[in-house]
């Protein structure tokens, strides 16, 4: 269709600005009932906008319609997340989210029109982050892609529920970039004895022990106090992480019940918990008025809290003195329940253990351990089948 009408004429709805095209409505007030001329323009084509003002028409009649908003992505995710959303969350998570939406969202979808985003810019979104490289320089992971997609699907449902400046949510009807979850490769039993008789001598040894046998997670064990240990037990509680650049103490950790859980230690461990105890009560002495007491059973040498990266920094090191490939400080937790199920422990028994909300999850992260089972249980069952005629 050719550009039928002269500059700034209105014809059914449509007008030629000379630069764009625009169409017209008439919107019912909400207060007073009486209709109001709406303009909308930007469009680069009559077509276009002939048939953006058959959908608003549409969508009038269905009582369906919302009023285009100059209001952009970005400011909308800005104040979702800071003036909404932040109160919902624990600090680590709008920490992680705050660094989503500012490295990420803000920068590929930002400058769009909320109620111009369409699912194409959403997809488009996808393929252009997981193409190019992240803030660290290195490409995304498929998984960080998903999750971006994950608060954006969240934050566009409110603006779609809650505050209805949306008909429907683009970002649902785009499928999330998907994901091959890493099956776990912690080290075997050997490798973790080879480990630890290279740390055995180093002040932070029990860190690294306690965490192989119980599987806590780095924070929890930074967050452990000497009265968190009644001499059988040790009870996790709390969690002491970096979020952006402050250190915080979360009051609860992740599963449990109520967001905590006793974990029973075994005979060897209890001994060498009250071995570590007495080394810190000589560093004490040692240190004399230099001390300060915090009460954390894994301190510096002069009783503050260990700073959250030192227990990564020098597994690392300690790694690579005993010869032994690279794994995380987190595989050790890995490490505690792949052989837990190996060695025949109930599921829920090692879900509780560590501290998951749901046996289930247990499962999908160790489903290899399970088919690992599942070669030997034919003979399993036959064997003792066998051993009972």
């Amino acid at each position: 269709m050719s550009k039928t009408l002269k500059r700034n004429t209105v014809k059914d709805g449509i007008a030629f600005t000379g630069k764009s095209w625009s169409y017209v409505l008439r919107i019912p007030d909400q207060v007073t009932g009486k209709s109001k001329p709406k303009w909308v323009g930007g469009f680069d084509t009559q077509e276009s906008a002939l048939l953006a003002r058959d959908e608003a028409r549409v969508a009038l009649r269905k009582r369906t319609y919302v009023p285009p908003s100059e209001r952009t992505v970005g400011e909308f995710l800005n104040t979702w997340l800071h003036t909404v959303h932040k109160q919902q969350l624990k600090e680590t998570t709008f920490c992680s989210y705050e660094k989503i939406v500012r490295n990420y969202l803000v920068p590929g979808l930002g400058l769009i029109k909320l109620s111009d985003l369409k699912p194409s810019d959403v997809q488009r979104f996808y393929s252009e982050t997981l193409a190019k490289p992240g803030v660290s320089g290195k490409n995304l992971e498929p998984r960080t892609v998903e999750f971006a997609g994950a608060i954006l699907k969240k934050a566009i449902k409110y603006a779609v529920e809650v505050e209805g400046v949306l008909a429907f949510n683009p970002v649902s009807r785009v499928a999330l970039p998907k994901t091959n979850p890493k099956v776990p490769t912690p080290w075997n039993r050997q490798e973790l004895v080879t480990f630890l008789e290279t740390a055995k001598t180093h002040r932070l040894f029990f860190f690294y022990r306690l965490s192989a046998y119980t599987g806590a997670r780095r924070g929890e064990l930074l967050a452990i106090r000497w009265t968190d240990f009644d001499g059988s037990y040790i009870t996790i509680s709390k969690s002491r992480t970096l979020a952006g650049r402050q250190v915080i103490e979360a009051n609860s950790t992740k599963g449990g019940k109520g967001g905590k859980r006793r974990v029973k230690l075994d005979p060897e461990t209890i001994q060498l918990f009250n071995a570590h105890k007495k080394r810190q009560l000589e560093e004490r002495l040692v240190v004399g008025s230099g001390w300060t007491e915090t009460g954390y059973v894994f301190v510096q040498e002069n009783g503050l809290p260990l700073d959250t990266g030192t227990p990564s920094h020098l597994f690392n090191k300690l790694s690579k003195v005993a010869g032994l490939r690279s794994i995380r400080l987190h595989d050790l937790r890995h490490l505690h329940a792949t052989e837990l199920l190996r060695l025949g422990e109930p599921l829920h028994v090692v879900s509780d253990r560590l501290g998951h909300k749901d046996p289930m999850v247990t499962a999908t992260i160790y489903a290899h351990v399970s088919d690992e089972q599942a070669e030997t249980a034919s003979n399993t069952f036959a064997n003792g089948t066998r051993n009972a005629i």
